[in-house]
């Protein structure tokens, strides 16, 4: 066994681990933002550079209330952007007074109380892609969107319905694109009518106009390709209808509230330009229940790529104004696709992530061997005290140990002493692992103590529900056979 001295592995001083990091006043605005890791004598210390953080702790550890609030002061004070998910709206109601007292834009997606929320249409960029050309980049969103649509009815004895369902929704999303010029028209709301043509129970005329829209594109095209199976069995009532069935279980969420398509049936916020004016997007979901939270993975992944497309654009490869994603609660809402790539290639298009999770067995469910990518990805391990071993495990190996006369070889930090980390009311300790620097228990403070604290939050403004406009498979198919005829065409 190779014996260590304590000065080989010991704990940073104080020193040490506040080399490099941006001292700050506490209430002062900053040129420079990140998430505070050292708070003492009314200055704060932050990591301004372009690394991820990621925070683990479980209820109860003051993970919001002594990083995420906090966090969103400083970022606030240098007028950088954010989308934060607000799973309880403590965020926002702490967040958003002072933010406004700076100027900033400020969205809120209510998925909780969705009268007082801004509008989204999810199909809105795809589409927009879309008809620009960039076909592909739409279907991928599509797919991506059907798939997290396909989670909550997702059953391993039915993975081939689940498949065709699948190409039935993106298939149908695309004769949307392909058809419909009015944007107002393109919403989830038009998918589940041109689904409705599609009745298995009368077969009557407008099924057939259905399938005759169906029979307008060319062979060689994506819809044909999505479409192709369904339209092969549309005579064989049985198995046509399982497909459906579970499409219909994919959408059911969606079919009797008006509410949540008012909300999704157009667009208040324009994603594209998240990169070029200071922003707070919040996300508010409730925590009690999971039905719409799919959906949170779906507005973050298409505010990422519009991001890295605007960085494209720019001779810098950058984003004007970074933006950082602070991601409450990361592993409890479901699987953002791609998300070990998103998070490798933000730090250079200046997109900083802030994750914060319970657990370390929470974010394996989600993302399984991706977990480790996420993981080793962030400059910044946060932990708080907790009681799952297998993290307590991991973040004393990593400590490493020391060798002492009478012990031997023991942990720096053993696990008994990682769960007595300090929760206090206004001041508590966490251990951080900064990348490069020795390991440092730090301490940090209530956000109630931050001067920004004491601005009055900005009020909701409700919204009426919208009368949601849909796209007419029978109107089109009218027009387009005038237009035939007008033409000469038969």
């Amino acid at each position: 066994m190779i014996k260590h001295s304590m000065e080989e592995n010991r704990f940073a001083t104080r020193e040490e681990f506040l080399h490099g990091l941006h001292k700050e006043k506490m209430g002062e605005l900053t040129s420079m933002s990140g998430v505070p890791l050292y708070n003492q004598n009314g200055e704060v210390y932050t990591d301004t550079a372009d690394s991820h953080t990621l925070i683990f702790g479980n209820t109860g550890t003051k993970k919001t209330r002594n990083f995420c609030i906090p966090s969103v002061y400083s970022i606030g004070s240098s007028g950088e952007s954010m989308i934060i998910t607000d799973p309880k709206g403590e965020i926002y109601k702490n967040t958003s007074g002072f933010l406004a007292s700076q100027g900033y834009d400020i969205q809120v997606l209510n998925f909780r109380d969705t009268e007082y929320s801004i509008r989204w249409n999810p199909l809105e960029i795809p589409y927009n892609y879309y008809k620009n050309g960039a076909k592909d980049k739409a279907v991928e969103m599509i797919t991506d969107f059907a798939i997290q649509l396909k989670a909550p009815v997702h059953s391993d004895k039915d993975v081939y319905w689940e498949t065709q369902a699948v190409d039935m929704f993106v298939g149908l999303v695309l004769v949307l694109f392909e058809c419909e010029k009015d944007l107002d028209k393109v919403n989830l709301k038009s998918v589940q009518r041109l689904r409705m043509y599609m009745d298995v129970s009368g077969k009557g005329n407008e099924q057939e106009v259905f399938w005759d829209l169906y029979n307008t594109f060319p062979e060689n095209s994506i819809i044909k390709y999505k479409l192709g199976t369904l339209y092969s069995l549309r005579n064989t009532e049985r198995t046509f209808a399982s497909i459906v069935s579970v499409f219909d279980g994919m959408m059911s969420m969606f079919l009797f509230n008006d509410r949540i398509m008012s909300m999704l049936s157009s667009s208040d916020i324009d994603i594209r330009e998240l990169g070029d004016k200071k922003t707070a997007v919040y996300i508010i979901i409730p925590d009690e229940k999971t039905t719409f939270h799919f959906l949170v993975s779906v507005f973050i992944k298409q505010c990422y790529e519009c991001l890295i497309s605007s960085a494209h654009k720019n001779q810098s490869g950058q984003i004007k104004i970074r933006m950082n994603f602070v991601l409450d609660e990361f592993s409890n809402f479901p699987k953002i696709s791609d998300m070990p790539a998103m998070i490798s290639a933000a730090r250079s298009r200046n997109i900083r992530f802030i994750l914060i999770v319970q657990s370390k067995q929470q974010l394996f469910s989600m993302y399984g061997a991706d977990a480790e990518t996420i993981k080793s990805n962030c400059r910044n391990w946060i932990f708080l005290a907790c009681r799952e071993i297998g993290l307590l495990e991991e973040i004393s190996n990593l400590c490493g140990s020391v060798y002492t006369s009478d012990k031997g070889e023991i942990p720096l930090l053993n696990i008994t002493q990682l769960q007595s980390l300090k929760i206090g009311w206004t001041d508590s300790q966490a251990l951080i692992l900064r990348t490069g620097v020795r390991p440092y228990i730090t301490n940090v403070k209530d956000f109630s103590v931050y001067p920004q604290s004491g601005y009055p939050f900005v009020r909701y403004r409700k919204k009426p529900i919208k009368e949601v406009e849909t796209f007419s498979a029978v109107k089109y198919m009218y027009d387009f056979v005038d237009a035939k005829i007008k033409k000469g065409g038969r």
